[in-house]
């Protein structure tokens, strides 16, 4: 059911055809990277179709899918005989998912043995995710104020009533938190930004963004009723910076928001609320790095 619910929310993300040529220089629109363009373009199956390439795409889907249910737990090593005999196909297309998924962030190397899981995150990856993010959505709101369209606005209007209209639902149980229309949200940002590479470089932040807040929002550690609610109540702020088209605003509010968001996040945490745990702390991560873009 979690896997089935979470297909629906990444085919409302966007719609649209994508390119996904590894040799493309178109960039993609997605706001969620490579993997989550596959979840909105391949057909749901329970068996892998014939077509090599299809078959790679296919499996991404399945494995995207069980990271983001929790199906695939933080730190379990992956076993790509085993993966293999669950997806039903051969170690190849695995070993192949498995390198976009490595290239995404998602996974990465367990207990220094060469063994691949799902990334564990740690206190300074939150730090630098948001850190890094707060800079580069404050770019991308200057840049929109400019350029963002009447049709962009009312997208962006859309959105937000969408987000306003949960409240009235209070706080969502853990693993129900639908987080596609708060990125559909920056994402439509980042689009009248104008700014192709911008636009990548934030892809690859949201989707570290949002396998983080999955992990959290699964464990019901965040976010509550009242977070929920000031994420909401900034985003209506941003938007009427954004019709004022007041560029200066507009930057400071979005980094203010980014860091609030990390500062409840980590409040949650160090809270105990949830089952959610930071591993103890360390100097080096797998592989000797620590950086969540690693």
């Amino acid at each position: 059911m979690r896997a089935q619910r979470l297909d629906c929310r990444l085919k409302r993300i966007h719609a649209g055809p994508i390119n996904l040529d590894p040799g493309s220089e178109v960039i993609h629109r997605s706001a969620m990277s490579v993997a989550v363009s596959l979840l909105r373009q391949v057909g749901a199956s329970t068996s892998a179709p014939r077509d090599r390439r299809a078959t790679r795409d296919w499996v991404l889907r399945q494995l995207y899918e069980w990271i983001f249910s929790g199906e695939l737990e933080p730190g379990v090593p992956l076993s790509e005989t085993e993966l293999a005999e669950r997806v039903g196909v051969s170690r190849q297309p695995i070993r192949e998912a498995m390198r976009q998924l490595e290239a995404d962030g998602l996974i990465g190397e367990a207990a220094g043995n060469g063994a691949r899981a799902v990334v564990v995150f740690e206190q300074s990856h939150i730090t630098e995710l948001y850190t890094v993010r707060a800079a580069l959505e404050a770019v991308s709101f200057r840049a929109a104020c400019a350029r963002i369209t009447d049709q962009q606005l009312a997208d962006l209007e859309q959105v937000q009533a969408e987000l306003e209209g949960r409240l009235r639902l209070g706080a969502p149980d853990p693993g129900q938190y639908d987080a596609s229309p708060d990125f559909r949200f920056h994402e439509i940002v980042a689009e009248a930004a104008g700014m192709p590479q911008l636009h990548a470089f934030l892809v690859n932040v949201w989707v570290k963004t949002w396998a983080l807040l999955n992990q959290v929002q699964l464990a019901g550690t965040y976010p509550n009723e009242r977070e929920i609610a000031d994420s909401y109540r900034d985003r209506r702020l941003l938007l009427d910076l954004l019709r004022a088209r007041n560029a200066d605003q507009a930057a400071d509010a979005v980094t203010a928001h980014v860091h609030h968001r990390r500062d409840q996040l980590t409040a949650a945490i160090e809270s105990g609320r949830g089952q959610f745990r930071l591993p103890p702390h360390h100097t080096q991560s797998a592989g000797g790095r620590t950086s969540a873009f690693a």
